[in-house]
């Protein structure tokens, strides 16, 4: 028997050794391998070591061909590409539509997603879809931009309701009850506040004649909209904003007062929140960012942060100025932004709470600074990627994700009576720019010209950025304003 042969046996053993090291060795150097593919190391034909990195590249509309460096891609969007390590000149295009360029820069082991694309046609055709014989008083859209509301005339409590996923279907009027809003002997307007986040209520404020009031306007139940102005007690108040979006969770500020209340349709009694706020902006259930004079030095704010019932100081600015704030989450981190008009610079800063733990001086060090002349206006994009400081036509904006700035300057004057450009959505910012609308990404590449329309509205984009929904300024003597719907989509593809 061989295992009763010592010799044998010996041999037995150094055989099972060997093979045991082999199979080490080979895990060893496959684990290795993995690694090195998964930072994107591989080798060239020419047997140099290389590293690459991963890019996604999606448009709508898909699929579209894919160029890099003048080469056509095998692939077409939407894709996922190993690119070497270089800087390419991508192009992203499709017949019947002008095309998406960009420069971008891959690096070994990197991950990008250019998951945003969005191809124009080269040709564009508006169509009347409703006529009003006055500028209607209010043009509004949803948080999912499902939704529009219309109201035809200033004086009327009726609202067209247009859903933007059933484009052909008309559109369904309501009408406040007339117990809700009080009647003007003068003169009114209304003014989109606020939307929920369940797409259905949204916040008008009321100006008549010489007073204000704040209307919850209920879409699918009209009968149940409320007058917050009168419905919320305990206080006064001069603004309204939600608490987390939710229709009926009230933040009330009072500005002569400075104080900052907080009210529930369930309980509406104001219960106090805050004092000395100057300005203020929320987040989430308990997260607010606040401006305030309370025993600060002369001619200084504080800039506080409150979440739950902890408060703290981020910084001082100047007092006597207009005060930009903004905060959000993104990737889990806390990011806030804020500054003095003054200044000429906003500051924003990652973390801040968990910044100033770590910090033995206790002061916030920015992740970005944005520069612009006297901003006015301040704001994080739908996807909280980007965050946009504008004057103007100057425009800084920071990008969370990469850790990267952008300073402009728009070639492309605002229309008055618009102070501002707003997000289009998570990547793109929009305006009204001689009588057309405009759009273009978040670093000022890709800029289109739409169509015609009035920039005392917003324009209007459906969900799948098929449409969009304008209202041009008529033409002196030539009639009724008209409502246009104009499709995104090339003739082919519609």
């Amino acid at each position: 028997m061989d295992y009763l042969n010592p010799k044998k046996e010996q041999r037995h053993r150094t055989v099972l050794f060997i093979g045991y090291g082999c199979i080490a060795i080979a895990i060893a150097l496959t684990t290795l391998v993995l690694v090195y593919q998964a930072y994107g190391f591989g080798l060239a034909k020419q047997g140099t070591v290389i590293q690459s990195g991963l890019t996604f590249f999606s448009s709508q509309p898909n699929p579209a061909t894919i160029t890099l460096n003048g080469k056509v891609n095998k692939s077409n969007t939407n894709a996922r590409l190993t690119l070497p390590e270089n800087i390419y000149n991508v192009e992203i295009s499709r017949d019947g539509y002008e095309p998406w360029k960009r420069t971008i820069q891959v690096e070994g082991g990197s991950v990008h997603h250019f998951d945003y694309p969005l191809l124009v046609p080269k040709q564009l055709t508006p169509k009347k879809i409703a006529s009003f014989p006055t500028a209607p008083s209010l043009f509004s859209q949803s948080l999912d931009k499902r939704w529009i509301i219309i109201q035809k005339e200033v004086a009327a409590t009726s609202f067209d309701v247009y859903d933007t996923k059933n484009p052909a279907k008309a559109p369904t009027s309501i009408a406040l009850p007339d117990s809700v809003s009080t009647k003007a002997t003068a003169t009114e307007s209304w003014v989109q506040q606020e939307w929920a986040d369940d797409n259905n209520h949204l916040i008008l404020k009321h100006t008549v004649d010489t007073k204000m009031e704040f209307i919850m306007l209920n879409r699918t139940n009209p009968e149940q909209s409320v007058n917050l102005s009168t419905t919320l007690t305990g206080a006064p108040f001069t603004d309204v904003t939600l608490i987390n979006r939710k229709y009926d969770l009230y933040y009330l500020y009072d500005a002569p007062s400075k104080t900052l209340l907080k009210a529930s349709i369930s309980a509406p009694s104001a219960q106090p929140v805050l004092q000395h706020v100057l300005n203020f902006k929320s987040y989430s259930d308990d997260t607010i960012l606040y401006a305030s004079d309370d025993k600060t030095p002369t001619g200084k704010v504080v800039i506080k942060l409150l979440i739950g019932t902890d408060t703290t100081k981020l910084r001082m600015l100047p007092s006597g100025s207009t005060y930009l704030l903004d905060l959000t989450k993104y990737d889990g981190n806390l990011f806030v932004v804020l500054g003095a008009a003054s200044d000429n610079k906003l500051a924003v800063y990652k973390d801040p709470i968990g910044q100033l733990a770590k910090s033995e001086t206790k002061s916030l060090a920015p992740s970005q600074v944005l520069h612009v002349d006297l901003p006015n206006y301040v704001s994080f994009s739908s996807s909280a990627q980007y965050i946009m400081a504008e004057n103007g036509r100057q425009f800084a904006i920071y990008d969370v994700q990469n850790d990267h700035g952008y300073n402009y300057t728009a070639k492309q004057p605002l229309d008055a009576p618009a102070a501002h450009a707003s997000w289009m959505d998570g990547n793109r910012l929009t305006y009204v720019s001689e009588g057309s609308v405009i759009f273009f990404d978040y670093d000022y590449t890709n800029l289109h010209k739409l169509v015609p329309s009035s920039s005392q509205y917003l324009p209007a984009f459906s969900r799948d950025y098929k449409f969009t929904y304008t209202l041009p300024t008529p033409v002196v003597g030539t009639g009724d304003v008209t409502l246009m719907q104009t499709s995104l989509l090339a003739p082919a593809d519609q």
